[in-house]
């Protein structure tokens, strides 16, 4: 497997109206923090929904104001739920309604430099590059291997795709989106279709769809070995949903002797910020995936809250944590083998060596 994107060098420039906007996200969640217990928590959601997407930044906030009705579909695709800790406190609904007049200000602040944006993202951006082989010159074109793109939220997933269909360059492909709740489907033309998730896969596996695009619901179950590239467009909580994401392409029957990995994150952000820690603690972070504990929710919260040395003692006291299965069945202890007669009961092994085939 071959990493892109993984050193210092790799993550992407937050400049301009998005370091604005998620400089404002981060002035309106510690106005919160001031009277809501559990606004540390609330502030690493809201700062992760900006660094997936503009998108996803955008309702966010827009719902946050009210100016956007229920739609009745979640923009979060199987995430998981937290587990409660001192900064995750319920919050109850008022809190996220009844804000104060400076609270609305930051918000209204956001979402006009989010609007000014328009759909020019970054990650959008570096993705494109890479599905033509124009960030890695000399390797060529992702498409042409094969490529998943996934993303922890729906609404980043489905907004990549009609932006990528809208594209000249991909305008010759179906484009398709493999996500939960009967809402999978693919671009052609420009038009997204709804269809079965059963026959995007069949599709992948004959070879006629090479560009995919899914949320954490294609992560587990499955085989998409016909694929050689794989861009994370965001980070998920849980590191081990990487190797899950990884091993939809990494598995018996890839006919490439290497794929292709991208993680896209903005320099300085939450992901940036807990991608540097862990790295520097375990040398490289894609080695170490499946060997800590699944929850480090509060290893992001306190990078949130910028308690660095905090997040590195958690990821200092998790890299020493042993998998309770692990610790129990890694040895074997000694018996005394020779008197058991359930196992060495003379009489039943002669039985069982004079029964016929």
């Amino acid at each position: 497997m071959r990493l892109f994107g993984e050193d210092a060098d790799g993550a992407l420039a937050l400049d301009g109206y998005l370091r604005d906007a998620y400089h404002e996200a981060e002035v309106f969640s510690d106005l919160l923090k001031q009277r809501v217990q559990g606004a540390g928590f609330f502030k690493t959601l809201l700062l992760r929904r900006l660094g997936s997407s503009i998108e996803a930044g955008r309702r966010t906030v827009r719902k946050l104001l009210g100016l956007d009705p229920e739609t009745g579909e979640e923009d979060d695709e199987e995430d998981e739920e937290p587990e409660n800790g001192e900064d995750r406190a319920p919050m109850a609904p008022a809190d996220f309604k009844n804000f104060t007049d400076p609270e609305k200000r930051s918000l209204a602040r956001c979402l006009q430099l989010l609007d000014q944006g328009g759909n020019r993202d970054p990650k959008l951006e570096a993705v494109t590059g890479y599905l033509l082989g124009e960030r890695n010159d000399a390797l060529g074109s992702w498409i042409n291997k094969g490529c998943i793109l996934f993303s922890q939220y729906y609404d980043t997933a489905r907004w990549f795709g009609f932006e990528l269909a809208k594209r000249p360059e991909f305008s010759h492909l179906d484009i398709g989106l493999y996500a939960g709740s009967n809402r999978s489907g693919f671009w052609r033309g420009g038009d997204f279709q709804r269809c079965d998730r059963n026959d995007l896969k069949q599709r992948v596996r004959t070879g006629e769809l090479t560009l995919l695009l899914g949320t954490d619901a294609a992560s587990e179950g499955l085989n998409l070995q016909r694929l050689g590239t794989l861009i994370n467009i965001d980070l998920p909580w849980n590191p081990t949903r990487l190797e899950q994401r990884k091993g939809r392409i990494q598995r018996i029957g890839q006919i490439r002797s290497e794929v292709w990995v991208a993680n896209l994150r903005y320099r300085d952000s939450v992901e940036d910020k807990v991608h540097r820690v862990l790295a520097q603690r375990l040398e490289a972070i894609h080695r170490i995936f499946g060997q800590i504990p699944d929850t480090l929710e509060d290893v992001w919260v306190k990078i949130a809250q910028n308690d660095e040395e905090s997040a590195r003692q958690l990821i200092e006291r998790a890299a020493h944590t042993r998998n309770p299965f692990d610790k129990k069945y890694s040895k074997v202890e000694d018996a005394d083998w020779e008197t058991c007669t359930t196992v060495l009961n003379p009489i039943r092994v002669r039985e069982i060596l004079s029964s016929p085939w």
